[in-house]
Parts: C-alpha cells; sequence; structure tokens
C-alpha cells in the first residue's frame, strides 16, 4: 500500500503519534542501555567504543554508518516491528558502537526517532539487504506510528548485492554468516541463530526478560561491527588490489564495472582475467571483450582476439561455443561458426563429453547455411550425436 493512502487510513483513526509514553522499568532494561528523552518520549539507547583491528582494506572516503535491525519477523509487512537497530561508524580512536533498544511498543516513535538521529550522524550508510528488508520496514514503521514526514537517511550501499556481484563465484552462500567466515576469517562463539532472535523479543514482551534477549543483541551489534570489515574488504577487490584474485574474480569484477558504468575500468579488468589465461573464466572474459568490440564494428579484431584466445585455451569448449556464437551472430559468418563447433565435436568424441548441446548447435547452422544455399564440405558434415553423460559447462 503507497504511503499515502497508509497516511489517510491512519489519520481516520485518530490524532498524530502519541508523545511520551511511560518509560520501561529499569528492571526490565538490558545491560548497558541508558534512557534518551527525546520530542516523543523516552528511548533506550546503548554506546560504547570498541578498538578497531588491522582493516583488510581501504576506508571509503566517505565516513559510513554500518545499520543492521532485529525485528519480530523476517516476512516484512506492516505486522513486523524492529524492536532493536545497531550503527557502528568509524572514529579517529576506534569503532562507535550505538545501539537502540525498543523495550515496549508503545515506545516506537521515540525509538525511530532516536535512530533517524543516529543515521544523520555520517554522509554515508552502509547495511546488508538493507535496500529490500530493513530500510522499507523502517520506513513502514515511521508511517505507522504516525511520525511527520518521511524516514530520512544518507546515501545508502547496500553490501549484500556487492558481495553477490564480486563473490558469487567464491561462496556457496552469500549469507553474512559464511562471508564472515570465508572472507574474513571471523568466528562467532555461542552465536543466536537469526531465526531465534524474533522469539527472544516476544519471550521478553509477555514474561518481562527473556535469557535469550542478551544474545540477540549481541548478534545484532556483532553484525554492524562485521559490516565495517567486510566493507573495506569489498572496496579492496573494486580496486583490484586484493592479491588472492584469480580469473574468476577479475572476471566478476570486470562485468560488475560494466553494469556500473565503469566501462574502461570495466575492461581492464575482463583483459586481466584474459591475460591469466585460466580456463573458462578466462575464455568468458575473452568473449566478452570481442562482442564489445564487434558492437563497435571492429568485428576483424573481435575475430582475432578469440582466435588468439583459442590458441592459448586449445581445450576449453566453451570458447569454441561462445566463439562459434560470435561469428554467427555478430559476424554473420555462419560457415566458420560451423567450422569451429566441428573442430569442438572433434574434440569432445576423444574427451567423452556429452555433445548434444554442440550437435543442435551444428543442426542450426547447417539449416542456415542450406537456406542460404552454402554447401559444407563432407568432411563438416555433422555425424549423429552420441547419447553420452552431461557433463555441461
Amino acid at each position: 500500500m503507497p504511503a499515502a493512502a497508509l497516511r489517510e487510513r491512519l489519520a481516520s483513526l485518530g490524532a498524530g503519534p502519541r508523545r511520551r509514553p511511560a518509560p520501561a522499568s529499569q528492571a526490565r532494561m538490558p545491560r548497558g542501555f541508558e534512557p534518551v528523552e527525546t520530542d516523543f518520549g523516552m528511548a533506550w539507547r546503548l554506546a560504547e567504543v570498541l578498538p578497531r583491528g588491522r582493516v583488510p582494506g581501504p576506508i571509503p572516503p566517505v565516513p559510513h554508518g554500518y545499520l543492521d535491525t532485529e525485528t519480530t519477523g523476517l516476512s516484512g509487512g506492516t505486522g513486523t516491528q524492529v524492536f532493536a537497530a545497531a550503527v557502528c561508524r568509524p572514529v579517529d580512536c576506534g569503532l562507535e558502537l550505538v545501539q537502540l533498544f525498543l523495550p515496549e511498543p508503545a515506545g516506537e516513535a521515540a525509538f525511530l526517532s532516536l535512530l533517524r538521529d543516529e543515521l544523520a550522524a555520517t554522509p554515508g550508510l552502509a547495511t546488508y539487504n538493507g535496500s529490500r528488508f530493513d530500510l522499507p520496514l523502517l520506513r513502514t514503521r515511521w508511517v505507522m506510528a504516525r511520525m511527520p514526514g518521511d524516514l530520512q537517511h544518507p546515501a545508502h550501499t547496500d553490501l549484500l548485492t556487492l558481495t553477490r556481484a564480486l563473490l558469487r563465484q567464491r561462496l556457496e552462500s552469500c549469507a553474512l554468516r559464511v562471508v564472515e567466515e570465508r572472507l574474513l576469517g571471523f568466528e562467532r562463539e555461542g552465536d543466536l541463530p537469526g531465526a531465534l532472535v524474533p522469539e527472544a523479543y516476544l519471550r521478553y514482551l509477555r514474561l518481562g526478560w527473556a535469557p535469550q534477549l542478551e544474545l540477540a543483541l549481541e548478534h545484532n551489534r556483532q553484525d554492524v561491527v562485521s559490516l565495517f570489515y567486510l566493507h573495506a574488504r569489498l572496496l579492496l577487490r573494486l580496486a583490484g588490489e586484493d592479491s588472492r584474485m584469480d580469473s574468476a574474480d577479475w572476471l566478476a569484477l570486470g562485468r560488475h564495472l560494466l553494469r556500473a558504468g565503469r566501462r574502461a575500468d570495466g575492461w581492464r579488468a575482463l583483459r586481466r582475467a584474459v591475460e591469466l589465461a585460466d580456463g573458462p573464466p578466462s575464455a568468458l572474459a575473452g568473449v566478452l571483450l570481442a562482442r564489445g568490440l564487434a558492437r563497435r564494428g571492429l568485428h576483424a579484431a573481435a575475430e582475432r582476439l578469440l582466435a588468439e584466445l583459442q590458441h592459448r585455451l586449445p581445450d576449453e569448449v566453451c570458447l569454441a561455443v561462445l566463439r562459434a556464437r560470435l561469428l554467427e551472430r555478430s559476424l554473420d559468418r555462419p560457415a566458420a561458426a560451423h567450422a569451429v563447433v566441428s573442430a569442438a565435436l572433434a574434440r569432445l568424441h576423444v574427451e567423452g563429453v556429452h555433445r548434444i548441446d554442440l550437435d543442435r548447435r551444428l543442426a542450426r547452422l547447417e539449416r542456415r547455411l542450406s537456406r542460404r544455399g552454402d554447401r559444407l564440405p563432407v568432411k563438416a558434415r555433422r555425424q549423429p550425436a552420441q547419447r553420452e553423460l552431461f557433463l555441461g559447462w
């Protein structure tokens, strides 16, 4: 439902936001939280400064605040409420960590008002899947609490999107816990699984206290600290300065930079992937470079690049297939494409790899050549496909 329509429906139910709800009992507060007076009542805030360890990459030129929220459910929607939010930002003496806690639903307006002030403390904001979950949910809660205007925040960077673009080929999952272990080397001990966090808070509301609530809040704090170090590592990869990058990493970097509009940097990353001559990623990077040349009308240069790459990577069947696709579609040379596929089929027969897909491409090329009236050499005519085990590439 649009925000304007939601505001109209809420306005029909009564007045504006409730001001100054009764403060929660200090006995029910988790350790370290102190009351903060806002225009909408009392909010609860924890603040500390953590020592900064070795940063695995460059610090962002624009200071960022790293935000993570804990909610009463993972599905979103108007019935889901944010009960904790942590913000981490670098300062001269380390990392300043601020966490807000909602002890009762009646204090939501004060909670959101204080969170807005914390977000405004830095010119940049970074989250992990915040563009799809955290920020939309906070905007919804802002409207539901009948707060004036809209929830304002600095320019936002979603680190999950960047992680998927640069590291999907290395990780079995892009969940933050997996990224921490595989990329940053962090291991959490005694951490509360994210699926149990909502239950800890709901039990706290029912009984006045929950033993696992402290673990849930600690889980929230560790998330934002990890985001600070993850951002630095991703910036290192974006700059192409990570010594552990192989051809697959350079290919991922090049494709991301091209999508972001940084064409010169993207082409340089793809050329680096080609120079490594490291199997299918190098082959695909070469095809992307050749496709760019073909789109600019440099067809001869594109074909020379693919022929050179085929010589350097003679066993890469995927390169042969992609080269044939370029010859057929971009250069309009189906006969040359037919020759490339035929040569690949000869290698596949020796290597025992499944060849049905290549046979289909070869059949389509033959039909196209037949329609054009071209005749194939006897040696180039296709043999029936052998149904072997499909391995793919």
